[in-house]
């Protein structure tokens, strides 16, 4: 399921943004340790949805490059990109992840990915999708729910562009939901 490329917005950035890394700065007993990353093992903080120009400019904030085609805005970098659907949804109704290159390296490239795509586009819940994401790295393809989100994974080998995806509809979208 590969999509086409897109452009920025070009709406400034929306400064709310959380600074996961280092937010626990809590002392622990002797012994223990914490973590910062955005993972199942506790409670991750609910970021508030952003509509997919604000996605955008999340990402053109980290030097992404964006572009916009007919229904889809696609920041990329390297080999990994965010396509995001073009809406006045409060929310991106489908955001779709990639990695390109052989299947198995793709995987691995998008599972790294993942943690960080799907906090800049405050995606809720982020660790549990990204934590599903990395169990898959085997696979061909496989989809769950997550929150209010169907997500797919799946990776494409004989295309002009091989490589893996990672895609999130949004359950609750009731109009415009899709490119077409």
């Amino acid at each position: 399921m590969a999509f086409g490329t897109a452009a920025c917005s070009g709406s400034k950035s929306d400064d709310n943004k959380p600074n996961a890394a280092g937010s626990s700065s809590s002392s622990t007993a002797p012994g223990t340790t914490t973590s910062s990353s955005a993972s199942s093992t506790g409670p991750e903080e609910k970021l508030p949805d952003l509509t997919a120009a604000q996605v955008v400019t999340a990402f053109a904030g980290k030097g992404y490059k964006c572009s916009t085609d007919e229904a889809y805005q696609t920041c990329a970098q390297g080999v990994t990109s965010i396509q995001v659907l073009i809406g006045k949804q409060p929310r991106p109704p489908v955001i779709s992840l990639q990695a390109t290159g052989v299947a198995a390296e793709a995987a691995t490239k998008l599972s790294d990915f993942a943690p960080q795509a799907l906090e800049l586009a405050h995606v809720n819940p982020r660790g549990q999708i990204a934590d599903w994401l990395k169990q898959q790295q085997s696979k061909a393809s496989a989809q769950t729910t997550a929150g209010d989100w169907t997500v797919e994974f799946s990776t494409e080998a004989d295309t002009d562009q091989p490589g893996a995806i990672l895609t999130l509809t949004d359950k609750l979208c009731k109009v415009d939901c899709g490119a077409e």
